[in-house]
């Protein structure tokens, strides 16, 4: 292996952790001048021994701050790096979060700073990868995508500022652990009040108000299909089929700097696969309800009632291979009722990220029915089954968005197909839904 991963550097020190030992009573410590936290589950990895000794300081364009997390950025980034990352046939599996790679801005992320970053704080808010109407269009607007981070010189800065701001979320949830707390309520504690840093930095914000004009960021947001159900599956297997090209590249030409960027546009496309593991992300009628509610961002706005309320309450879900599991969504990751979901998650990103390094050493790319990692994703068919969770906020039927009749009961069967949108903002607004039907809290 080249030199890339094992220069030494000069400035930050570097802390890696097991993602285990955020749960502890003490948590990880940070001297807070500058250290860089990187989390694993190198538990079972064998990467115990490591834990928390010094690493060689990172180069200048090494983020300061550790990556946070929004499944939330946090929870993207440790999923990233606990992956293992190869790059010389026969030789040892390196931790994601040991590995930089290389972009051509100049910026060096580790691969779940990019999950991270992929999709959230990067990419064309007018152009959802999902939209593209053949696959080369998709595969064309997830490069455009992708270079916004990777190759506009502006994002070398921006990208450090915004996973600045990602190491208040870390820190957060070690606080509460350390509170005795699941980390969910730290999310709970803090609001808004990232989203409104993340969008000054990505040109939004104003005197008026920190959320108002939208930046990019919040532009991706309001405009987020590719996060949702069937369209993140398109936008990851256009991704996933773009690095699987990077790294056929890379096999030609022999250079490991262009593995690098393979990986790294992987990372990005696994954005939207670890996505498919949050149980918010999965029944929500992203397209739909835009499309029948006006103004559509009041649809998009709605859209975070069912988002938040699956996600709290989770989600009954089976895969290709015969698992099942109950997903919890964003926010949740960390808490501990979530550890069959995380284990899935992990499982999927590591065949995502070996089915690239497979690409470089053989030359040749599979086909995208046969990507490893789709088998192992939850059905999104058999999610919609209405025996097999509590019922919907809003499902679709014909070309009808239904709503829950009584929205506060998530027993409740009853739909009505003439709700508006203005009254049912209103109903969801401080609405408290009890009654979790076929859930694993109640099991």
């Amino acid at each position: 292996m080249s030199g890339v991963h094992a220069q030494s550097k000069e400035k930050t020190r570097q802390i890696i952790a097991d993602l285990d030992d955020l749960f502890t009573e003490h948590g990880i410590a940070l001297s807070g001048n500058g250290d860089m936290l990187k989390l694993t589950a190198g538990s079972h990895h064998g990467l115990k021994q490591r834990r928390q000794g010094p690493l060689p300081t990172p180069t200048e364009n090494t983020l300061k701050g550790a990556p946070q997390l929004r499944f939330e950025g946090a929870e993207h980034t440790a999923i990233g790096d606990s992956t293992l990352l190869r790059f010389v046939k026969d030789a040892p599996a390196i931790p994601a979060s040991q590995v930089e790679l290389h972009l051509p801005n100049g910026l060096a992320l580790t691969y779940g700073q990019v999950i991270a970053l992929g999709g959230d704080f990067y990419g064309i808010p007018d152009q959802p990868i999902c939209e593209g109407a053949t696959a080369a269009d998709r595969i064309q607007r997830f490069t455009n995508a992708f270079n916004s981070l990777a190759v506009l010189p502006a994002s070398n800065a921006e990208a450090k500022l915004i996973l600045g701001v990602m190491q208040k979320e870390i820190a957060a949830i070690q606080q509460a652990i350390r509170d005795g707390k699941e980390p969910h309520e730290a999310y709970d504690a803090l609001g808004d009040t990232l989203s409104e840093e993340w969008n000054k930095i990505t040109g939004g914000g104003s005197f008026v108000s920190a959320l108002f004009p939208l930046g990019r960021y919040l532009k991706l947001a309001a405009n987020n299909a590719d996060h949702f159900a069937e369209w993140a599956l398109l936008a990851y297997i256009a991704g996933h089929t773009a690095a699987l090209q990077q790294a056929v590249l890379a096999h030609n030409s022999g250079d490991e700097k262009q593995l690098e960027l393979a990986y790294a546009m992987n990372a990005f496309a696994d954005h939207s696969l670890t996505d498919l593991y949050s149980a918010g992300h999965l029944r929500v009628p992203r397209k739909q309800l835009a499309a029948v509610v006006t103004p559509s961002d009041l649809g998009s706005l709605i859209t975070r009632f069912m988002h938040d309320e699956d996600s709290k309450f989770g989600l009954n879900v089976s895969n290709g291979n015969g698992d099942r599991w109950h997903a919890y969504g964003d926010k949740r990751y960390f808490d501990t009722i979530d550890s069959a979901n995380r284990a899935q998650v992990n499982q999927a990103v590591q065949v995502s990220a070996d089915e690239v390094f497979a690409a470089y050493l053989s030359g040749t790319a599979p086909s995208a029915g046969s990507f490893a990692a789709l088998k192992r994703l939850p059905d999104l068919q058999a999610v919609l089954n209405p025996a097999g969770n509590f019922s919907p906020l809003f499902k679709v039927e014909g070309d009808k968005v239904l709503r829950r009749k009584d929205v506060n009961n998530l027993n409740d069967t009853a739909t009505v197909d003439d709700w508006w949108g203005w009254s049912t903002y209103l109903l969801l607004k401080d609405y408290q839904p009890t009654g979790v039907l076929n859930s694993a809290a109640n099991a």
